[in-house]
């Protein structure tokens, strides 16, 4: 079919963010990255609830012609500050999803990894809501004009900690049950806001627990502050499961040193069958894909447990079901 030309406007707390494209392809990842108002040059002068009932039809009419189903999400886009110094310092863009009712509910920070903010952090934070959890799913790159960065990028600890800082400020969120939940490079993310002596010592506020799916563990000690579960496939080529072995047993390596101490507050779980990104709902019906290099591949009886897993986990340490 003809691809109209189409500018979709990313609504946040109160500011719109624009991007104009005449793809398939950049529209399918801006719909699944934000809930969007669109228009085309033609609707200008229409009012903004004129322009929603459009974007609705418009978006809907779109992804049944290309064989997608519109998929409803709960929750809505909020702002926050950046930790960083003001001349670096940005709105952080968060999904918030929080179960009805008014609280106190325990809550969980959850972390993209290195390819980005995408559509299986609103269905998580969407999944914790549903489970009684307020979830803040915290983008990291967009508000950085980054894509993707698999290379290096430091900023997300402390973008997970001014998550924090946010939800503490909410009269819904129990302020001393928070924790977080990473994915690869937020699994690096979570490791290191929960380790002691590390970043966590500049934020006055803490994590209650952690959850790292598929991180890099060669860079962390293994002492912990709380709390932390660590799950990852034994044929990851990424983040090798034999470096989670070695932080969880403090075993020192080539690279890093481990101190004796106690490192029982560390968690492993490794899946037998299961590559990096075994839970990434987009490789479904994929015999996997090479990224970086790296194999990933969806494995569905690992999610599957994985899910369970981070349910049973939350529940005792959050104390919410």
């Amino acid at each position: 079919m003809h691809w109209p030309q189409i500018i979709l406007r990313a609504r946040f707390d109160s500011e719109y963010r624009e991007k104009t494209f005449n793809n398939q392809t950049d529209w399918l990842y801006w719909t699944a990255r934000y809930p969007i108002l669109c228009y085309s040059k033609t609707f200008d002068k229409l009012t903004m609830e004129a322009l929603m009932r459009v974007c609705l039809i418009l978006t809907t009419f779109l992804a049944t012609l290309m064989g997608f189903s519109a998929q409803a999400y709960a929750g809505k886009f909020v702002e926050f500050e950046s930790g960083e110094a003001e001349s670096k310092r940005v709105r952080l863009i968060g999904y918030l999803a929080r179960p009805e009712g008014s609280g106190p509910f325990p809550a969980v920070v959850v972390l993209h990894g290195c390819g980005g903010f995408h559509q299986d952090m609103l269905a998580w934070a969407d999944r914790l809501r549903r489970w009684g959890y307020v979830a803040l799913a915290v983008d990291s790159f967009g508000p950085r004009d980054i894509e993707t960065n698999c290379a290096a990028f430091a900023d997300q600890p402390a973008d997970a900690f001014r998550a924090l800082a946010y939800l503490k400020t909410k009269p819904y969120v129990r302020a001393d049950h928070v924790a977080v939940l990473g994915f690869s490079m937020g699994g690096i993310s979570v490791l290191a806001a929960l380790e002691q002596e590390s970043i966590s010592g500049l934020y006055p506020d803490k994590f209650s627990a952690g959850v790292a799916l598929y991180p890099k563990c060669s860079s962390s000690t293994g002492l912990m502050t709380a709390p932390t579960l660590v799950l990852i496939g034994a044929l990851d080529d990424w983040t090798p499961a034999s470096d989670c072995e070695a932080m969880a047993a403090g075993r020192s390596e080539l690279g890093i040193s481990r101190s004796p101490g106690d490192r029982s507050l560390v968690q492993l779980i490794i899946y037998p069958d299961a590559h990096h990104g075994f839970d990434l709902a987009g490789l479904r019906f994929t015999k996997g894909i090479k990224s970086s290099g790296h194999h990933l591949e969806y494995n569905d009886a690992a999610t599957r447990d994985s899910i369970e897993k981070v349910r049973a986990f939350f529940r005792q340490t959050l104390s919410n079901e």
